[in-house]
């Protein structure tokens, strides 16, 4: 084998980690969907609102979380709609209507999308000391602080609705080393992503 050959041939090879990695980390079908997303920071405006039949024995799905402390914030609405077969109503969760929703991904949870709201920051801690800061207003994302080395994720700068389509990263802000990739969505693709873990099967 010539020398040119084998340089050719790592080349190759190095591509194809790096693709594999980024298939890894970035969000794709493969993600699990991790439930509400868990908030870490003190002023939480309730957002949701439950209306359900009395006689109705539901519960909304059940939710994981990524960190051991803080409380879930609401983020859907339960609304049960009566079958016309008489069978018992069923709660039906759904998106709470805002102009762009955030969405997480810590190692391989997905979490649910979150509505933009309201100006706050939104702390995402992690086992190991770990933690990233996102700054959100209703139409922008950005990564406020991060406990990760190199602070590549606070350099990326904010997306919002408008700059979006013009970033090298689109509307993701990836933070390599603590894993944990946010999204900026429109409603449309947050209504997919929801669906993609909630809806009928």
């Amino acid at each position: 084998m010539k020398r040119k050959d084998i340089w050719l041939l790592l080349g190759v090879l190095a591509v194809a980690a790096v693709i594999f990695l980024l298939a890894k980390v970035l969000p794709g079908g493969g993600g699990l969907s991790g439930g509400e997303l868990p908030m870490a920071t003190a002023t939480v405006a309730p957002t949701a609102q439950a209306t359900a039949e009395p006689d109705t024995n539901t519960q909304p799905p059940a939710t994981a979380t990524a960190a051991s402390t803080g409380t879930a914030a609401p983020t859907a609405q339960l609304t049960a709609t009566p079958d016309a077969d008489t069978q018992p109503p069923a709660a039906v969760a759904t998106l709470v209507p805002a102009q762009a929703y955030l969405s997480v991904q810590i190692d391989n949870i997905v979490f649910d999308p979150y509505p933009l709201l309201e100006e706050r920051d939104i702390e995402l801690p992690q086992p190991g000391g770990k933690l990233n800061v996102v700054r959100v207003t209703k139409d922008s994302i950005m990564m406020h602080s991060s406990t990760c080395d190199n602070q590549d994720c606070v350099h990326q700068g904010i997306v919002t609705l408008e700059n979006r389509d013009t970033r090298i990263l689109s509307n993701a802000i990836v933070c390599l080393p603590n894993k944990v990739i946010l999204l900026l969505l429109t409603p449309e693709e947050a209504q997919r992503e929801w669906q993609r873990y909630y809806a009928p099967q």
